[in-house]
């Protein structure tokens, strides 16, 4: 298995974690990504939670989008295993002045402290996608949920991502080194209403998105620039295979004949 940069992000080197924080920022001001997320809250009727749980956190995004809500008068507790996250959650909350309705703690959620039903709703945004066992993680995301309350999974559905490259013959094989470069679970929101039955969760919505750019990329363009050192650090590929791919994925934002794609799920359970 690779070292997926963000299943470890308490080990990575502060040049890759800064890469990591700035792609999580990226996303997390992109309007699509943002409407995504709009989504998912609003189903999982955000505004009437007390206390809201975002697991793996990463750098706040969807905490604080949740804080900035006028109509949200709840808390929102943030857990991530990189305490330099954590630091950066923190900051940026102070600065929006959301601090009041935020906390950010470092932690593993393998193994937190949490009471069982002390939260109204739980957030796992972009992180079973990560993690060596997402079913552990799920059952986990329940018992901390009271019953009726909402868990909320959000992901890639990774498999399905490419980013088209010069070399057609080999076009298969670079799409699937980058996918074990930078996730763990490529195929875990396709498994995800059976996980559900299992945790004792109901689906009771499911959104569906697709990404996708053609010519200069946008959403894209975060992990074209940060996929060469991905590849690499995670040993999928030889720096100068890395190094080849990164500048030919630039070229062709240059050019305007980028290609790139990924589908997206995000789903609304209920705790039985």
């Amino acid at each position: 298995m690779a070292d997926d940069p963000y299943r470890i992000a308490d080990q990575v080197d502060a040049n890759m974690l800064e890469m990591m924080a700035s792609r999580l920022e990226e996303r997390g001001r992109d309007a699509r990504f943002l409407g995504m997320i709009d989504d998912y809250l609003d189903a999982a009727n955000i505004s009437e939670a007390k206390e809201v749980l975002d697991l793996g956190c990463g750098t706040g995004v969807v905490a604080r989008r949740i804080a900035a809500q006028t109509d949200f008068f709840g808390r929102v507790t943030g857990i991530d295993l990189s305490p330099e996250f954590i630091t950066k959650a923190r900051e940026l909350a102070a600065t929006e002045g959301l601090s009041n309705k935020t906390t950010f703690e470092a932690g593993d959620i393998r193994s937190f402290a949490f009471e069982e039903s002390q939260f109204d709703v739980t957030v796992m945004h972009t992180l079973v996608s990560h993690l060596d066992d997402p079913a552990a993680a799920l059952t986990e995301a329940a018992r901390v949920t009271r019953a009726g309350g909402a868990v909320v999974v959000f992901d890639g559905d990774y498999a399905s991502s490419t980013l088209e490259t010069a070399d057609a013959k080999r076009a298969a094989e670079i799409d699937n080194a980058m996918i074990e470069a930078t996730v763990t679970q490529p195929r875990v929101m396709r498994r995800l209403p059976r996980m559900a039955k299992a945790a004792g969760l109901s689906v009771e919505r499911c959104f569906s998105y697709l990404i996708a750019e053609v010519g200069k990329p946008d959403f894209f363009e975060g992990l074209v620039d940060t996929i060469g050192s991905m590849l690499s650090s995670s040993g999928v590929s030889t720096e100068d295979e890395a190094a080849a791919i990164s500048a030919d994925l630039k070229t062709a934002a240059a050019e305007g004949i980028f290609f790139g794609a990924c589908n997206y799920y995000g789903y609304v359970l209920r705790k039985l």
